[in-house]
């Protein structure tokens, strides 16, 4: 199982958050419902910060969930 650098993902949140700053200012004439949508992003990007911060602060180690495939999808790739 690889292991996750989280400084490395607090460095990739800061640059999102950067462009999505740079985003409202740039889009603020073309809407409310983009406007609301890049704040919803932004919002994202703080809760997924505050996380990953928690976790370093911790050093919790991330938790990998298996995930089954139904078998509908999987008749559907063989289709």
């Amino acid at each position: 199982m690889p292991t996750v650098n989280l400084e490395l993902q607090m460095k990739f949140l800061q640059e999102l958050e950067d462009a999505l700053s740079d985003a409202l200012g740039r889009y603020s004439d073309d809407g409310a419902e983009k406007l609301a949508e890049l704040k919803y992003m932004q919002s994202e990007v703080l809760r997924a910060r505050r996380i990953i911060s928690e976790r370093l602060a911790t050093g919790e180690k991330p938790v990998r969930r298996a995930v089954r495939i139904s078998d509908e999808y999987r008749e559907a790739a063989y289709s």
